[in-house]
């Protein structure tokens, strides 16, 4: 039946639309219409069949053999697909090697020279197949991708990508200053390359639903002059594309920074002269934000890619994310391969959770920097870890009105969970008497959620869907 134009998941749906709030449909029904990747209706206790509840959402009788009907175990839920807002594709190359330095140090042993060899784009072609097939295995239907400064190996990158069947904006990494010898370009080159692989992605894929878009991606402000950062700016502008980069994330790289341009009052506001600081802008890391900065973020309605797991393990710092959620700002959740160790969104849920703990119990113990509101003392449920995976990232993406939650005419980008996969890390409910005893149906699901978040990993991913189509499945 998977040939059959429409699909309905039975079964429950759980999704995050407003921080905070977990919506559990425990005995729902979901029907997409495979043919445009959209979701055509959800309902909640129908005692319809799956051809009459397809009939209903598109006001017209549909038969049987058109309709696939997929049942949900007991031990299965049904959720929107994580969202990584901020990863690198060619850093899996030396993935969990390197955390016992900071930033500007690591950059400068590992990545640099590692990145280099993509320069060679068989090399490209043999390696990231199995890169984009790990992401896709931890449930990551839509990715901020990387890639380095090679024009044919950004393309295999995206062609890759595209053939495996996940949502991706890809970035050809721009650095033209302040670079090693044997891994930089001119501006010149910099620039006709970008737009060179800007025309290459979307001349590759014409279809009204891309599943590939190209990203404006100066690496960040110490590898790029003024005249690249204001052609990357303009490029953004000419093509109405995303802009992805690096801001505060260490005190070293700051001055850094600052010491390329120093008229400029801030590290943000070097991004923000050069039109690369708007609403489709994703700026990683974030930790070391000045209040101006922090202004300046609200204003030009840029986003946040909040990376926990790179954060601490590179020893950068921890950011403020309640403050931005307070200040209005956007953010998601990113896995920042290979400063993080790991491609897993789940692990940047319990990373993220870990984080803002830490912040409050610094505040608490130090006695001075008290926070000055409820909200920065409340520590991030696990509700909230889900939004920021899947609707946050999905604003952080500037798709919020796309994806992000499983609602009607929505593109069905989703995953199946199955909490008693073979060795799942998650414990059976008779084995937690705390969801085995819980007062409600709804209660046992939002205490399995908890567990899901802290526990679960990339064996309970069951399947994997993208724009209606099953792109991964165990």
């Amino acid at each position: 039946m998977a040939s059959a134009q429409y699909a309905v998941f039975l079964g429950c749906i759980v999704d995050t639309p407003v921080m905070g709030q977990l919506r559990v449909r425990t005995n729902g029904a979901l029907g997409v219409d495979r043919s445009t990747g959209r979701i055509i209706g959800v309902a909640e206790q129908s005692e319809l069949s799956s051809a009459e509840l397809i009939s209903l959402w598109v006001g017209q009788t549909v038969g049987s053999e058109a309709v696939e009907s997929i049942s949900l175990t007991t031990d299965q839920f049904l959720m929107p697909g994580l969202i990584d807002t901020h990863t690198h594709a060619p850093q899996f190359a030396f993935l969990g090697i390197g955390h016992d330095l900071p930033l500007m140090d690591w950059l400068n042993k590992y990545t640099f020279k590692h990145e280099s060899e993509f320069k060679d784009a068989d090399l490209a072609r043999r390696f990231y197949k199995d890169v984009i097939a790990r992401v896709v295995r931890n449930g990551v239907t839509f990715a901020a991708y990387y890639g380095t400064i090679h024009l044919e190996s950004n393309r295999v990158l995206a062609q890759t990508i595209r053939q495996i069947g996940q949502r991706a904006y890809v970035g050809k990494v721009c650095m033209d200053a302040n670079s090693p010898s044997y891994y930089s370009e001119s501006t010149e080159d910099s620039l006709r390359d970008t737009e060179e692989f800007i025309r290459q992605v979307i001349g590759d894929d014409e279809t009204q639903q891309r599943l590939v878009t190209p990203i404006i991606t100066p690496r960040f402000v110490p590898t790029c002059s003024h005249e690249c950062l204001e052609g990357l700016g303009a490029l953004a502008e000419k093509y109405q594309l995303p802009v992805q980069s690096h801001l505060c994330e260490n005190p070293s790289e700051i001055e850094f920074a600052k010491s390329c341009f120093p008229d400029s009052p801030s590290y943000a506001h070097i991004y923000h002269k050069y039109g690369l600081l708007n609403s489709r802008t994703i700026m990683a890391h974030c930790v070391h934000l000045s209040d101006s900065e922090i202004a300046l973020m609200r204003e030009s309605k840029a986003s946040v890619s909040h990376c926990p797991n790179s954060n601490f393990s590179l020893g950068s710092g921890i950011a403020d994310i309640r403050r931005f959620i307070d200040e209005g700002i956007p953010v998601g959740l990113g896995t920042d391969v290979g400063g993080g160790y790991t491609p897993s969104i789940l692990d940047a849920m319990r990373m993220a959770a870990a984080a803002n703990r830490a912040l409050i119990a610094f505040r608490r113990d130090s006695g001075g920097d008290q926070p000055t509101s409820s909200s920065k003392e409340k520590p991030l449920e696990a509700a909230e870890a889900l939004f920021l995976a899947t609707q946050g990232g999905a604003r952080v993406m500037g798709m919020d009105d796309q994806l992000g939650s499983l609602d009607t005419n929505k593109l069905f980008d989703a995953i199946v969970v199955d909490m008693n996969a073979l060795n799942s890390p998650v414990p059976s409910v008779d084995a937690t008497p705390a969801v085995r005893d819980a007062d409600s149906p709804d209660e046992a699901w939002r205490l399995r959620l908890e567990q899901f978040v802290f526990l679960a990993d990339d064996r309970n991913i069951s399947r994997v869907y993208v724009g209606g189509k099953l792109i991964h499945s165990v």
